[in-house]
């Protein structure tokens, strides 16, 4: 009986043991990501590579999706109204991009066309919701009022996408302790609150694009879009940001600049990622 008792409180004191590791493994992981857990692969193709002499690609890493109730003024009346929040925060950090020195003759050229628009971080988010066939679009709004409540709530100063807009960060490298990251803010109001599935397009993480044949024969500039697909169980009633739940990883497409020809295009293809699970 003394044995079994020694060995009970044994048990015991190595099940303590593993489940002190377990928290402090996952204190150490959550402090490292700094609550950043959705990342897009820093995706560049060889064939990207050798078309682009100047291609670059932003190592994204989101935040999940948030939604929260604030006073904020309505601009119509000057009035404090309690509104609801849809926001995103993200962190952008330019990574080296290995390239092949040696090209042959099967390797595609264009250094002398320029790439189109300025090298700078200019990015652009747009929420797209797909619900009963019905297909909306909200641009990423400036709300400086909901910003300093979320820059409070998440104990960082995010810039929207006006502030963000400048030159490209320095390169980091991989492995290092330091990060040159730029981080960023996106906020929607009024969003249809039936909405159970909806798009992320965000554009601006990179300057990679192709030049296609439109419908009507004329050439028609793509540009390289990160998707960031979501689906959210509950209704219209007491909405809570525990419901926002990612499809899959982001994923990169290439896509028109006008957000609405974006939006039907990727409807139209179904530009969907093949690996993404399914609710």
């Amino acid at each position: 009986m003394h044995n079994s008792r020694n060995q009970s409180a044994l048990i015991l004191l190595i099940c303590g043991c593993l489940h002190l590791s377990w928290t402090d493994n996952q204190a150490v992981a959550q402090n490292l990501t700094r609550g950043f857990t959705i990342k897009a692969d820093l995706a560049a193709t060889g064939e990207e590579r050798a078309a682009q002499k100047s291609l670059w690609v932003l190592d994204a890493t989101f935040k999940p999706m948030r939604m929260v109730r604030m006073d904020l003024t309505n601009p119509k009346t000057g009035k404090k109204e309690k509104t609801l929040v849809w926001y995103i925060v993200y962190k952008c950090v330019l990574r080296p991009i290995e390239r092949r020195d040696d090209t042959d003759e099967f390797t595609p050229e264009n250094e002398k066309v320029p790439p189109p628009g300025p090298a700078l971080f200019v990015p652009e988010v747009t929420l797209i919701t797909n619900d009963n066939g019905q297909q909306k679009i909200y641009p990423n709004q400036i709300l400086p009022e909901a910003e300093k409540i979320i820059n409070q709530r998440e104990r960082r100063q995010f810039k929207n996408a006006v502030d963000i807009i400048g030159e490209l960060p320095a390169e980091t490298p991989k492995n290092a302790k330091d990060e040159n990251a730029i981080y960023g803010l996106c906020v929607w109001t009024g969003i249809d609150p039936n909405t159970d599935y909806f798009t992320l397009l965000f554009s601006g993480l990179s300057n990679g694009y192709k030049n296609v044949e439109g419908p009507d024969g004329k050439t028609i500039t793509l540009r390289k879009v990160l998707v960031q697909q979501y689906w959210r169980p509950g209704d219209e009633f007491g909405q809570q940001e525990q419901e926002f739940r990612p499809k899959g990883n982001p994923y990169w497409v290439y896509l028109p600049d006008d957000p609405k020809t974006a939006a039907t295009m990727k409807k139209v293809l179904n530009l969907e990622d093949p690996d993404a699970p399914k609710p």
